[in-house]
């Protein structure tokens, strides 16, 4: 006899845990700044299935605008949707890193977006099916001519308060205002409660943006802390503080495309 499974369909942002294993869609980079008539490049690795036959889609998503399906592939070449030049939007699986790229040829004005790519896929059990879908983190692609990066300063702390102090770091004049700053301690253990940001442009027309991010800790801690930063301009731009405050200042030089 057939045995009816029942389909329970789930969407997932980067990963999805099912029994021992772990579903992980990790993009890289965090975005992507190019001029027009350019190529952008970005890349999906996932773990936690079997890649060869998985499914991968790339969707598209405008500022305010619903996500599109720009493709799907399994094996060999990419299925388009509607709407999408194969000669502009190019997929390959690569089996060996268990990675899916993405390239956006010819950029235009109107490529300016959030890429996700998608794994859809099945886990079944004895008596049931889950149909799951995972979503990566996204990959932004801005369309201009300008990339720059600046200074990153970690601060020394601030006065105790109520038993605690802050560390703040101070990201100045980056571009785009795609960033994701973490702070660790000496073991690189991740350091995430008392963690707070900001950020703002820093002046009238958008050109250049600042970041302050902020770690509250027991003023009894004894640890060293790292703020550390990921932007085009520079992948590992990191400031190191030593109790009880000494700083320093990595500075990243400025490229324009």
């Amino acid at each position: 006899s057939v045995r009816m499974l029942l389909l329970q369909v789930l969407i997932v942002i980067s990963t999805w845990s099912y029994g021992y294993s772990q579903i992980t869609l990790i993009q890289t980079p965090l975005s992507v700044t190019r001029a027009v008539t350019k190529t952008a490049r970005m890349a999906c690795k996932i773990t936690g299935v079997t890649f060869n036959s998985a499914f991968i889609h790339w969707y598209r998503q405008r500022p305010g605008a619903a996500p599109e399906r720009i493709l799907y592939i399994e094996s060999g070449s990419a299925n388009m949707d509607a709407g999408f030049d194969s000669k502009r939007f190019e997929a390959e699986k690569i089996v060996s890193t268990s990675t899916c790229n993405l390239k956006v040829h010819q950029l235009t004005r109107e490529d300016a977006a959030t890429y996700y790519c998608d794994l859809l896929t099945v886990k079944l059990s004895a008596t049931s099916g889950v149909l799951i879908k995972v979503f990566g983190s996204g990959t932004k692609i801005i369309v201009t001519g300008k990339l720059c990066g600046n200074y990153s300063n970690l601060l020394p702390h601030s006065d105790e308060q109520a038993g605690k102090v802050s560390y703040m770091c101070l990201i100045e004049d980056f571009y785009p205002d795609v960033i994701k700053v973490t702070w660790e301690d000496d073991n690189k253990n991740a350091e995430k409660n008392g963690v707070h940001e900001e950020i703002w442009p820093s002046d009238d027309n958008n050109s250049s943006y600042s970041m302050s991010s902020w770690l509250t800790v027991d003023k009894n801690s004894t640890k060293n802390y790292r703020c550390k930063y990921q932007h085009e301009t520079n992948e590992n731009g990191f400031a190191t503080i030593e109790s009880p405050g000494i700083y320093y200042i990595i500075k990243t030089s400025s490229i324009y495309i």
